[in-house]
């Protein structure tokens, strides 16, 4: 049964309705905004059992707007390591990198396991953990990997990490401030936190298409972040923001001169409709 809930940045109970929007099976769904910090999200949503019908294997193996064409190709895989480097370059990851006496990687929602596979390569001792079994299966089997199975909130690490990272992957969650607050409590001193997501607000290449923007797909994606919401969300548990930088138009087909010429004014304008923040853990605690 759809729940509807408060805002997790604020706690208010004040919301507006900005519109209502299909799923992909036809059955409607309402963008919230809080009216007193302005977090968009989507309520009345499904809860955690309810939502897992949409993650089955088409999700990952046909290409629909809310899905991916064939995730485990090596087509998909190399475009997704292609923008990890161009992120991990943006969030000053290799300088960060040469500084660690010990490398402990956790990738929550990791999927196919690609930037682990990534970091493993590196040197890292690197895991991760996602909801969907055909990706872990994947990740286990195809590449050997050490991926868990479960929700992020209820597994347990023995050792810090000095790296998490969240790769298009807030927006999905039910609770992400008690995925800040978990993840806070197992990184390192000084540890960092990576988060990419879709980006809201007004000037950005999302503002030309209204409810059809691309990220707008409910209800997978259950949360709408801006910057300045994402960071108050990470200050408030214990956060630190060290960088931020937008990418992504969505204009235009994959690949041609009119996508490529958006998708530089979009992250050199800081206009994009995707945004990463690089995150630390505050007070070395």
């Amino acid at each position: 049964m759809p729940e509807a809930v408060p805002c997790i940045l604020c706690g208010s109970a004040r919301s507006r309705t900005l519109f209502t929007k299909p799923s992909g099976d036809g059955e409607p769904f309402t963008l919230a905004a809080c009216r007193d910090c302005g977090l968009r999200f989507v309520s009345p949503r499904p809860s955690p059992d309810e939502i897992a019908r949409y993650y089955e294997k088409q999700y990952f193996t046909t290409r629909t707007a809310r899905g991916y064409d064939n995730y485990f190709s090596p087509a998909v895989r190399g475009e997704i390591e292609r923008v990890i480097a161009l992120n991990l370059r943006d969030a000053g990851f290799f300088p960060f990198e040469e500084s660690l006496a010990e490398r402990r990687a956790l990738d929550i929602g990791c999927a196919a396991g690609y930037f682990v596979n990534y970091l493993a390569a590196r040197g890292w001792d690197a895991c991760g953990i996602d909801v969907s079994d055909d990706c872990v299966n994947f990740a286990r089997e195809s590449l050997k990997l050490d991926v868990t199975r479960g929700s992020y909130l209820d597994a347990r690490y023995d050792r810090a990490f000095q790296l998490v990272t969240l790769w298009a992957t807030i927006e999905h969650l039910h609770h992400p401030e008690r995925f800040m607050e978990k993840i806070r409590a197992e990184l390192a001193p000084g540890g960092r936190l990576y988060i990419t997501t879709c980006r809201e607000g007004v000037l950005n290449f999302k503002s030309l298409y209204g409810p059809a923007w691309r990220f707008y797909n409910f209800p997978e994606h259950l949360y709408f972040f801006s910057f300045r919401t994402l960071k108050r969300l990470l200050v408030r548990h214990g956060f630190r923001v060290r960088s931020y930088a937008t990418y992504g138009s969505g204009f235009g087909r994959g690949g041609s001169l009119p996508r490529r010429a958006a998708d530089f004014l979009a992250k050199n304008l800081y206009m994009g409709d995707m945004m990463l923040v690089a995150a630390e853990k505050a007070n070395g605690g």
